[in-house]
């Protein structure tokens, strides 16, 4: 029961915010669902592990739309010159765990258990004659047992007869989700149609993350125009076939993490038992590198990627974790 009446609390919360606005682009083009899975299990070298950032999963729809943008797409940057804008809706659902997943007991100087569930609302803008573009992201939704992690984790693990997550109780408690993010990409160097050079600077703030970045994502290999348009999509030129090799190390200075720390009402309140880690034993800079391989035609794409991610915390391995995301371009 209690399953069900959160999930239709975020059905209702998606509705409410997002009105008529992905009724009334249902039939515009382009539209594309994108389904992005990460789990710690998936690593090349075959050195898979169960803890930390244990499994991720994000769906998305992606569509365009020619009105005037009304709330909340308004909130979201628009660089365009002549709408070159894709928006979209999505749901994701990350867990976090200890080292050991098989104590009952609260594991001290380690992660905390942690789940976030939540909606997402963004906007792909591109500006074609600077070659730059901007994608924001709003997310609202939560983090705690309402983020369902514990019943995920649980469900997975008895079906594929793997070990039963014992330290659920412990986690971080039921806290509001509500985030803004910015990542800013321009082109550097462009110095042949199979190599190209993106500087990337970022922003995370609300409730969940507040961190900054700055990096760089190369691609090597045979593709389109990264910086094209919805408006020239069609081009005759474009690629039907694209495979490329991709690598994107970011460096980010965290101010803070709820996932660690537990969220703003909860730290405010003090009143909350679940275990969580003082700001002294956060990690303020945190390194992650992505590399990976990406396969695309004109209806589907699939990339497979490995991230590897520094420390988030004092005494926290180096971890890698892999990542499959497969497109499909939806057409009249």
């Amino acid at each position: 029961m209690a399953l069900r009446k959160i999930l239709k609390f975020l059905v209702v919360i998606i509705l409410l915010i997002s009105g008529n606005s992905v009724i009334g682009q249902l039939l515009n083009q382009p539209r594309s669902l994108r389904i992005f899975f990460d789990n710690d299990f998936l690593n090349f070298r075959g050195a898979g592990t169960d803890r930390y950032y244990t499994n991720g999963v994000r769906i998305d729809y992606f569509y365009t739309k020619k009105q005037k943008a009304k709330f909340p797409s308004s909130l979201l940057l628009n660089i365009s010159n002549d709408n070159n804008n894709v928006y979209g809706w999505g749901l994701a659902q990350f867990m976090f765990t200890p080292r050991h997943i098989d104590i009952t007991e609260i594991q001290l100087d380690d992660r905390p258990y942690a789940g976030a569930l939540y909606a997402i609302h963004s906007l792909q803008s591109i500006n074609t004659m600077a070659n730059i573009k901007v994608n924001t992201e709003l997310f609202l939704g939560m983090i705690g047992p309402w983020s369902l992690a514990e019943e995920s984790q649980t469900w997975i693990h008895t079906l594929i007869g793997y070990t039963k997550p014992e330290g659920w109780n412990n986690q971080v408690a039921n806290d509001l989700i509500l985030n803004y993010n910015i990542s800013i990409e321009k082109q550097l160097l462009n110095p042949s149609k199979r190599i190209l050079l993106v500087g990337v600077v970022e922003t995370f703030s609300g409730t969940l993350y507040n961190a900054a970045g700055i990096g760089f994502m190369l691609r090597i290999g045979k593709f389109n125009n990264y910086f094209e348009g919805v408006s020239n999509s069609q081009s005759t030129s474009k690629n039907k076939f694209q495979i490329y090799v991709f690598m994107k190390p970011v460096a980010r200075v965290v101010l803070s993490n709820a996932l660690l720390e537990g969220g703003l009402i909860s730290q405010m309140s003090a009143q909350t038992s679940a275990y969580t880690l003082d700001k002294d034993q956060i990690e303020r800079l945190s390194v992650l590198y992505d590399v990976g391989l990406n396969f695309e035609m004109p209806a589907f794409s699939i990339s497979i990627s490995q991230k590897l991610r520094t420390a988030e915390f004092k005494g926290q391995y180096v971890q890698e974790v892999g990542n499959i995301t497969m497109k499909f371009n939806l057409f009249k």
